[in-house]
């Protein structure tokens, strides 16, 4: 290229320059906006997806368990005679004879509400599970001791007392089962953020022919008679105590109601309880459990708080409603649960 064709040769101007980068910069302005607009919103969605997930799991928990609340298990022939052909050492090798219904002991819990076999208890506002020891109960105050201000008058949460039987074929030493399954919240401080988590606790009533452990080989040699009375235990393969099922909870509230659907309580508000007299008479008329679960979520999801005047409400069911003016999101699922295993009597 000559000299001349060099010369002749045009570029940018520096007001081109800055036309071009005004431009450029104006883009990358919207394009930015764009993506904080929309990682923003996908945030807010999976917040609340979060929460819906953390719900839906522990209400089908719950859900089951109820529907279970009072279940006896009635052992047909087949299930008798096999039991009496495994037991053959006993009765002059006849067996033992099962009973139809389980032959499981029943404590009602009225002298002593840790033993109670009652298939629904609920304890309106009620933390923690050794709330129910009657030897040695646990403090509401003492469990929210430890919490920032502001949630000693916190309404959570309701605890639910579940019991139902079981049947195991091939435990020859007890093989009518039941388990005691209990939800409760406890309050839970991680990193300074306080809030309060759903826990679970199972025990098996434990009434065996022999104390266990026992070694399979042993079975021949047991006793041919079922003691006539048991004990709870934790100590069983399908125990826990204290598993955590949920964080995040805002509230936990059940409510019982009878075949009219109207709510059973005293004039306290106190649903039954083997502990409350003048209503625990009525633990057996328990048709179905409104269930109502608040999580919120676990980073902030509003730009700023509530003010005094605009507080965002979370709603309660038996007049349990409460405000809050922090940027947390909070919501609710509500179903009604029928105990279909209950009426007419003990179980």
């Amino acid at each position: 290229m000559t000299k001349n064709n060099l010369l002749k040769t045009k570029g940018f101007s520096l007001v081109e320059l800055l036309v071009g980068i005004v431009i450029t910069s104006i883009m990358m302005t919207a394009m930015y906006t764009s993506y904080t607009v929309v990682n923003k919103t996908y945030s807010q969605v999976s917040e609340r997806a979060k929460i819906s997930r953390s719900s839906r799991d522990l209400v089908s928990m719950l859900m089951r368990d109820i529907r279970m609340s009072g279940f006896r298990y009635y052992a047909g022939t087949h299930t008798i005679n096999q039991f009496a052909e495994d037991t053959d050492t006993c009765n002059d090798s006849a067996g033992i004879r099962l009973p139809k219904t389980s032959y499981l002991a029943f404590d009602n819990g009225f002298s002593n509400q840790s033993l109670s076999h009652n298939p629904v208890v609920i304890r309106k506002n009620t933390l923690g599970y050794a709330s129910i020891n009657e030897d040695n109960p646990q403090s509401q105050a003492a469990l929210i001791s430890n919490m920032p201000d502001g949630y000693a008058d916190d309404q959570c949460c309701d605890q639910i007392q579940i019991v139902y039987e079981d049947f195991n074929q091939n435990n020859l030493n007890q093989p009518y089962q039941k388990f005691r399954i209990t939800y409760f919240a406890e309050p839970r401080v991680v990193d300074g953020d306080a809030r309060f988590a759903v826990y679970k606790t199972i025990e098996s009533w434990q009434q065996p022919r022999a104390p266990e452990p026992i070694l399979p080989a042993a079975y021949d040699t047991l006793p041919c008679n079922f003691p006539a009375t048991g004990a709870w235990s934790d100590n069983c393969r399908d125990c826990v105590v204290k598993e955590l099922i949920r964080d995040y909870i805002t509230d936990m509230e059940f409510i019982p109601f009878d075949s009219k659907g109207r709510i059973i309580k005293d004039s306290s508000g106190r649903y039954p309880a083997p502990e409350i007299t003048g209503i625990r008479d009525r633990l057996f008329d328990i048709r179905g459990v409104d269930v109502r679960l608040t999580f919120r979520s676990s980073d902030d999801f509003f730009k700023s708080n509530a003010p005094d005047s605009k507080k965002r409400i979370v709603t309660g069911l038996d007049n349990r409603s409460k405000e809050y003016t922090d940027k947390y999101l909070r919501d609710s699922v509500i179903v009604t649960v029928n105990t279909r295993n209950i009426g007419g009597g003990l179980f």
